[in-house]
């Protein structure tokens, strides 16, 4: 029956009196979002098995998704894990406003087609995954979360392996800094103790008091050594 979901999709556009170009740009948009949000992995491994694109195009955008999300804000695989299911409650509440959204607008494009919305999105879930629109939904999304998770705690796990490197090159570059300085102010410290101090020498006689000339070496008053 997924092979016929398009054509599904079209007719009941034009039931509805939905036609032209941008009803089926938005019919193309629908079909898209529902292989990701409509389909469950087990509903994929269970009844197509052998359909290797159907279960890529049910995991594969959640996987880019998380991992890319992750590498943006993720700085541990523990962050990894929590902005996958932050961004997987997102799209459950997204999907739960939508669904009680649609009849409005389709009642206003069509009065009296409102409350046929809800038959035809639980028959139409019911038809293609055996479980009701809201069931569908959340379970699809959970399994594809759990299963994208795996990838954003991945991704976290790296950025925070190439922080923790960042701040051991950090740290070994602070310790050298202080193992300079202190090796500055040792040598500074020995250079000043091996300083003898030089004190001027007295310019007056002890023997008699006259005073010295510079160049004298004995005084010239009394004879006594400088």
């Amino acid at each position: 029956m997924i092979s016929d979901f398009p054509a599904a999709v079209t007719a009941i556009l034009g039931l509805l009196g939905l036609e032209g170009p941008i009803i089926n740009i938005i019919a193309s948009i629908l079909i898209g979002l529902a292989l990701v949000f409509l389909f469950p992995i087990h509903w994929c491994i269970l009844y197509r098995p052998d359909d290797i694109g159907l279960i890529l195009a049910v995991t594969l955008p959640w996987i880019l998704c998380l991992a890319i999300t992750s590498a943006l804000r993720a700085r541990s695989p523990r962050e990894g894990i929590y902005t996958s299911f932050a961004i997987c409650i997102g799209c459950i509440i997204l999907n739960i406003i939508i669904y009680f959204i649609m009849p409005l607008i389709v009642n206003a494009l069509k009065p009296g087609y409102g409350s046929a919305t809800f038959i035809i999105l639980n028959g139409l879930s019911i038809g293609l995954t055996d479980l009701p629109y809201l069931l569908a939904v959340i379970t699809a999304i959970l399994e594809a979360c759990l299963v994208g998770a795996v990838f954003g705690a991945f991704v976290g796990s790296l950025r925070y392996k190439g922080m923790e490197d960042a701040k051991k090159k950090k740290t070994i570059k602070v310790k050298v800094k202080e193992e300079t300085t202190e090796t500055s102010e040792l040598i500074s410290r020995e250079t000043d103790e091996d300083k003898t101090i030089v004190t001027p020498a007295s310019n007056t006689c002890s023997n008699c008091g006259a005073n010295f000339v510079t160049e004298d070496l004995f005084c010239t008053n009394c004879g006594a050594k400088k």
